[in-house]
């Protein structure tokens, strides 16, 4: 291989872009130079069809985001959603990540954040952030689960024997990961949550400020995620007690492609309210 191919190759591997001299009398006048980086776009899935309505939409109120985890359901009420990944390009255009695919809210439907309380089994509606959670232990986190990383964007968090999640309201481990093995309900011992808790995505709902902790303040809502489907013992899909669930290999495909470095925001409720209000 001549000079000029190794540079080539070398570049090509680290991502640059080249200007090379031209052949002839001169060939041997300068070094071939690497000018700037690369840009590497987000990536797409072809064919995908996704509601860019909605996210255009979306971005008109939430500019800085550049990646909706979209989670629209037909009416206030219903336990039955769909979730869709949609990302705007490197030159501004919206594009399908991840088609629609069915999920599950909780078994009250959804409502707006400040209109719902802990324990009332709805998901909380609005444009929430991808939650980092700071743990017991001293870990910073925005993924987790009972099983290994697959390979997620964000900081993963393989979740501890100790580790529970607080949920009860008007205490100083409401909405924290504090260490308590076998903590009862309404707080979550994730261990024993299981492969419905295989991999989570933290949403973050009543996470930056936390309201409910202190005697007087409205409990917004404790311990909502991504995860894993529950199902019945003929097999149908149960709705959550407020998360939002997927089928197992539909939660993988999203987790490995929310992206933290995209402003990433999950938008959930019904669909013309999310359209015109969230």
């Amino acid at each position: 291989m001549d000079r000029r191919c190794a540079v080539a190759a070398t570049a090509i591997a680290l991502g640059l872009s080249l200007t090379l001299p031209t052949a002839g009398p001169m060939a041997n006048a300068a070094p071939a130079t690497a000018t700037r980086p690369a840009t590497r776009d987000v990536a797409f899935t072809p064919g995908a069809v996704c509601d860019l309505a909605t996210a255009q939409r979306l971005s008109s109120r939430h500019p800085s985001t550049r990646q909706f985890v979209i989670v629209a359901a037909d009416t206030w009420d219903a336990t039955t959603a769909t979730l869709q990944i949609v990302a705007r390009s490197n030159g501004g255009q919206w594009r399908c990540q991840q088609a629609p695919v069915a999920a599950r809210l909780g078994k009250s439907g959804s409502r707006p954040l400040i209109e719902r309380r802990s324990g009332d089994g709805t998901t909380p509606a609005g444009v929430f952030p991808l939650g980092n959670v700071l743990a017991w232990d001293g870990q910073q986190f925005q993924f987790f689960g009972n099983r290994p990383d697959i390979g997620v964007r964000g900081s993963y968090r393989l979740v501890r024997n100790e580790d529970c999640w607080g949920a009860t309201p008007h205490t100083a481990s409401y909405q924290q990961l504090v260490n308590s093995p076998r903590c009862s309900s309404p707080d979550e011992w994730l261990t024993s949550i299981g492969d419905v808790y295989g991999h989570a995505a933290v949403i973050g709902a009543n996470l930056d400020p936390i309201s409910g902790a202190l005697p007087g303040e409205p409990a917004f809502a404790a311990a909502i995620f991504l995860h894993r489907n529950s199902y019945s013992a003929s097999g149908g899909s149960r709705p959550t007690s407020g998360c939002v669930s997927l089928a197992e290999d539909d939660l993988e495909f999203a987790l490995r492609l929310i992206d933290p470095s995209l402003g990433v925001q999950f938008a959930i409720g019904e669909l013309s309210w999310l359209r015109d209000s969230a």
